[in-house]
């Protein structure tokens, strides 16, 4: 435990680059741990903060509903992480090992920091472009798609997001470690969790180079003013250099969500519903040019227009004045919130196992159960009509298996008897349940 304290206690000084950057530098990608993914006690540090800030400015605290599905979205792009990572990397590291122009030195404090300007650099146009070219937006829009602001939305992201950034990072092959690019692209996540929030309006003199909690609302405002503004990581300058930026103005309210909003909380919905909608614009345009542009193009983009369209033919969310919220009862939160947690640590459980302890047809199927939980998690909020059923054959599909489960090292028995216990008891509840109605 005091390891845990120290160690977010450090993450929460190396958010601002401020930390021994010796303690991230390594000479080769075997050293280099998953930062982001070891991250779990900076950010239940920061959920109790910001919430204590809300209470403080007397404003509510996060909806359980929404913050479990953006938690819901981190889990599922680390599940997908465990079958393609690496892969997208691939191109950085054939570029690096065949065509770099020098060997830079990883163990520089000066090439370090120039290094984190320069992946930042990059981060800009890699977030830009998932705005403004549209099969990129079809999979980043899962990050805005929550009508709240909060630290939760900062890991809420698309399965697909990291395979995005291929060739905006490709450049930097050409003279910058892989190792250097991995540690600063985690960094850089660490740093943008904390500025969703809606607590912290500025940091002072630093308001005119770090991005900030203010200048993040703008960009996940779906206001007309908001749209396609403030893509900066780290640092705000790129905006301001490249004419993206836009201020934050406390009289103007901020619609967050999407223009075209889906609500659900179902998080596989959330994932995938967009690429539906590039598939029918796609479709209706006539001859193959025009279809090419409707994928490349950004999503305002129409026959006649700019790239990104234009801003007197977008939508308006003026009226949008109630966010989408489904009433549960607190004994149905209780159980969910439960659920949730079981299934948090049942992934932790599946991340912890070494590659050579788990065949990939064991990985298969422990993935497919935590997609299955959250899916249903989701439903059960959103009170679907057949979200019982998907349930109730969720927990029993899950109590069979551990009854007939044979014994494995990465299992404690205490911890099978737990979940046995957890499943057993929710099938009989969802049992009753329907034969009282």
């Amino acid at each position: 435990m005091n390891f845990e304290i120290a160690n977010t206690t450090v993450l929460l000084w190396d958010m601002f680059y401020l930390g021994n950057p010796h303690r991230h530098m390594y000479k080769d990608i075997k050293h280099l741990p998953h930062i982001y993914a070891q991250a779990w006690p900076y950010f239940l540090t920061l959920l109790v903060l910001e919430n204590g800030l809300r209470l403080w400015q007397r404003k509510e605290i996060l909806r359980l509903n929404d913050s479990i599905t953006s938690m819901s979205h981190a889990i599922l792009q680390e599940c997908a992480k465990l079958f393609y990572r690496g892969s997208e990397h691939c191109l950085y590291f054939w570029i690096y090992n065949n065509y770099k122009m020098c060997e830079l030195p990883w163990n520089s404090v000066a090439f370090w920091y120039f290094s984190a300007i320069a992946v930042d650099f990059c981060y800009y146009w890699m977030h830009r472009a998932s705005h403004e070219i549209h099969i990129f937006w079809a999979q980043h829009q899962v990050h805005h798609s929550s009508e709240e602001f909060n630290v939760t939305v900062g890991i809420r992201q698309s399965v697909f997001q990291s395979l995005v950034g291929i060739v905006c990072y490709a450049p930097l092959a050409l003279f910058v470690p892989p190792v250097l690019l991995l540690v600063h692209q985690q960094l850089s996540l660490l740093y943008q969790i904390w500025i969703h929030t809606e607590t912290i309006t500025t940091i002072g003199p630093l308001d005119y180079v770090l991005n900030t909690p203010a200048y993040h609302r703008v960009h996940h405002g779906s206001n007309l003013y908001c749209l396609d503004k403030n893509y900066g990581g780290v640092l705000i300058i790129w905006d301001r250099i490249f004419g993206t930026f836009q201020d934050f103005y406390p009289d103007k309210p901020i619609t967050y969500g999407l223009v075209y909003q889906k609500n659900a909380f179902n998080p596989l919905s959330l994932q995938f519903f967009y690429n539906l909608n590039l598939y029918y614009k796609w479709n209706s345009m006539k001859g193959w040019k025009n279809k090419l542009r409707s994928v490349i193009k950004g999503p305002s983009w129409i026959p006649g227009l700019s790239w990104t369209g234009h801003d007197g033919r977008r939508a308006s969310v003026a009226g949008r004045r109630k966010k989408y919220d489904v009433k549960i009862s607190y004994a149905l939160k209780s159980y969910l919130l439960v659920h949730f947690i079981a299934v948090v640590n049942g992934y932790f459980t599946l991340t912890t196992i070494p590659r050579s302890e788990i065949n990939i047809t064991c990985l298969a199927i422990s993935t497919f159960y935590v997609v299955w939980s959250l899916t249903s998690i989701g439903l059960m909020f959103e009170k679907s009509s057949w979200s019982t059923c998907f349930e109730c054959s969720r927990c029993l599909t899950m109590f069979v298996h551990l009854i007939y489960l044979e014994p494995q090292p990465f299992l404690s028995a205490l911890t099978v008897v737990v979940y046995q216990s957890l499943m057993g008891t929710s099938v009989v509840v969802w049992a009753v349940s329907f034969l009282m109605r």
